[in-house]
């Protein structure tokens, strides 16, 4: 977080300015009548902004204990509203959607979404709305993304294959690589028609760049900067925040541009007549995009447009499934009974003598529980993308302006003690459904976990987000056993986690495999 010290003078003269501004206001501003939410007292110009730590998701659900389920705070200039309370949050989502469906324009968001070009961070609007229904109706459609099964199950098995070469030499798995390759490599396959980790890369040169990109932009763009709530900090920038997004933008811009380059250069070749077969090859979504009319009787869709959408499709289906799969492994292996019964199930409903299939999936209901349960305690982000109202509202009686920023608690959600008992454990049983039906990976009618949002800017990509999880836990579970590293007790594992767009744990996670199936298995 940039919430730091700043230049002495730059605070007082700033408190003086804000003083008068207030008295001016009180002085000859509208008397209202309106009542905001509670919340904590608040400081002239900063506001509530020094109430929050390194860790402002806990900060926030402290507060929700200590004022109720709807908190009003002032950070800067700016109104906000958070809560944990799943009421509140289908009120937001579901019955005023079209209120708070909205997103502020940050300056990360400008600078890194192409001037919120996209469909994740992009305020509602017509060119959202546009942007959102080429998703829908070209790129995350059933039969599109059932196009790119063989491509799922061939990952599935180099998985497989790279944690079985590391067994045998009694190497150490680092599993946030491991998972990290595993959702970099489904997404750019569909997404860029190339794999970029494992045998058959892209190389580790342009594999590591595109990994080392893809983590500066979550991390930018879930910094809370304080530029975005006192413009005036912009003047000062001492950490030099700004300039680092400015960086970033010309680096993926440039890495985007390459990309769209290198696809219409195949093009090319491929429209050439050569006197052979076509190659039948299936189009990735960058073809998809570029073969797409644009506005307005344009032949195609801009190239900002298409980088933006890119963009989007990276972010949202690579760092969030991999630091899932992360928390799920590392919660099942600190506790060993729940590995066992995960893999009871997988050896009754698959056996010992074929591999996990995606037709399996719906059928493993404890696993289903497990990622269930892991969504509960260890969302993938500690709150939703932050939603902004259109215009003045109410919810539970209290007064929200338009332009307040909202924050939806999603780790808060999942350990309120008027929802879950013993919410520091991780017991997936808690979501076993009493009639054996099928569980479900997402929020419900009860709103108690939140995945994947709700309402207008619900997920596009949730299903396959669900399916690159299921699989890569069901496979490293019903291939391997795991232990924690030599000298390491199960329950020694580290569960703290880093604050960012998502939300890591702060020590990457390392255990060793130990092959449970036949060996002609693994080839």
């Amino acid at each position: 977080m940039d919430l730091h010290t700043s230049p002495v003078s730059f605070i007082i003269a700033a408190t003086i300015a804000s003083i008068i501004y207030q008295l001016v206001k009180w002085r000859f501003g509208p008397k209202t009548e309106q009542v905001f939410p509670p919340g904590p007292a608040r400081l002239p110009v900063l506001g509530n902004l020094l109430q929050l730590g390194p860790l402002p998701h806990r900060d926030m659900a402290s507060l929700c204990d200590k004022y109720g389920p709807l908190v009003y705070l002032r950070l800067g200039s700016i109104d906000a509203i958070t809560t944990n309370d799943p009421y509140i949050i289908r009120e937001i989502l579901i019955r005023q959607d079209d209120v708070f469906a909205s997103r502020p324009r940050t300056l990360a968001a400008v600078h890194l979404a192409y001037g919120c070009g996209d469909v994740a961070l992009a305020p509602l609007g017509p060119q959202w709305k546009r942007m959102r229904r080429i998703c829908m109706e070209h790129l995350l459609t059933t039969k599109r993304l059932e196009s790119f099964a063989k491509h799922r199950a061939d990952e599935a098995q180099h998985l497989v294959q790279d944690v079985w070469a590391m067994a045998q030499t009694g190497k150490v798995v680092n599993l946030r690589e491991v998972l990290g390759g595993w959702s970099m490599n489904n997404v750019t396959r569909m997404l860029l028609g190339k794999q970029y980790f494992g045998a058959g890369s892209a190389g580790p040169q342009e594999a590591m760049e595109f990994m080392h990109i893809t983590h500066e932009l979550f991390w930018l763009l879930g910094l809370i900067y304080l530029g975005d709530y006192l413009p005036i900090w912009r003047w000062v920038d001492p950490y030099g925040c700004e300039k680092k997004m400015r960086e970033v933008e010309k680096r993926v811009d440039d890495f985007h541009t390459k990309i769209l380059e290198e696809h219409r250069r195949v093009s090319e070749e491929k429209s050439k007549p050569t006197g052979g077969e076509e190659d039948g090859a299936e189009m990735d979504f960058v073809d998809v995009l570029l073969s797409l009319p644009g506005e307005d009787g344009k032949k195609h869709m801009e190239d900002v447009e298409i980088k933006a959408l890119i963009q989007d499709m990276i972010a949202a289906a690579t760092d969030t499934s991999a630091v899932t799969n992360e928390w799920a492994m590392a919660e099942v292996i600190k506790h060993p009974r729940i590995l066992c019964k995960i893999q009871e199930e997988l050896d009754l409903v698959v056996g010992q003598h074929r591999m996990v299939n995606e037709s399996d999936l719906p059928h493993l209901n404890y696993l289903r529980c497990v990622v269930r349960e892991t969504f509960r305690m260890h969302p993938a982000g500690p709150f939703l993308i932050p939603h902004e109202s259109l215009r003045a509202t109410w919810i539970n009686g209290y007064y929200i302006p338009a332009k307040t920023r909202v924050f939806i608690n999603t780790h808060g959600l999942g350990r309120n003690t008027k929802l879950w008992d013993n919410v520091e454990e991780f017991r997936p049983e808690r979501h076993w459904l009493d009639d054996g039906s099928r569980v479900e990976i997402s929020h419900g009618v009860d709103f108690k976990i939140l995945p994947f949002s709700a309402g207008k800017r619900k997920c596009p990509g949730a299903p396959l987000g669900v399916t690159l999880v299921l699989m890569a836990l069901a496979r490293l579970f019903h291939c391997f056993n795991w232990t924690p590293p030599e000298g390491l007790r199960p329950e020694d594992i580290d569960t703290k986690e880093v604050y960012g767009m998502t939300m890591p744990k702060v020590l990457p996670l390392m255990a060793v495999a130990t092959p449970r199936l036949a060996n002609h298995m693994y080839h």
